[in-house]
């Protein structure tokens, strides 16, 4: 499966600016609620600047939140991209393969996440986005080789 990369928005300006002043945009008044707000301007952070982890790590939140996932599932990839020695994006693309029923693309990200110093085992056991990789034998297998006393 090719992920997609993230989506960023060309700022839309409503008339000019005047005195210096930044742009009004249609949509952000009344149009929106906070998520969507959220996601809108993290994009358009990202349209000037595509590699700003945090606005990427942002944006991932809340598409997640909206249950966009096919769309967080790209962004996190590109984090990956950034990151790749950071526990918590590898920890995060593996929640949303796990999400797409990518689950042996997910496990290997989760067994990096742990290489790179992932430790909340518990949170590993519960978190429902994971749920579809704990069902499977090569999960059970990274416990037993952990032996974080699991399962």
């Amino acid at each position: 499966m090719e992920i997609e990369k993230p989506l960023v928005k060309e700022p839309i300006a409503h008339g000019a600016a005047q005195n210096g002043a930044a742009p009004i945009w249609d949509a952000w008044f009344g149009e929106m609620d906070q998520s969507e707000f959220e996601i809108d301007f993290f994009e358009r952070i990202l349209y000037r600047q595509p590699n700003h982890v945090p606005a990427l790590r942002a944006l991932s939140e809340q598409l997640a939140k909206k249950r966009l996932y096919h769309r967080s599932l790209a962004v996190d990839a590109r984090l990956v991209e950034l990151r790749p020695d950071d526990w918590i994006v590898r920890y995060n693309l593996a929640c949303a393969l796990a999400l797409h029923g990518h689950l042996e693309r997910s496990l290997d990200q989760l067994t990096q996440a742990i290489q790179h110093g992932y430790r909340d085992f518990a949170h590993m056991e519960v978190d429902p986005d994971l749920e579809g990789v704990r069902q499977t034998a090569a999960y059970r297998a990274l416990v037993e080789k952990l032996q974080i006393g699991l399962g």
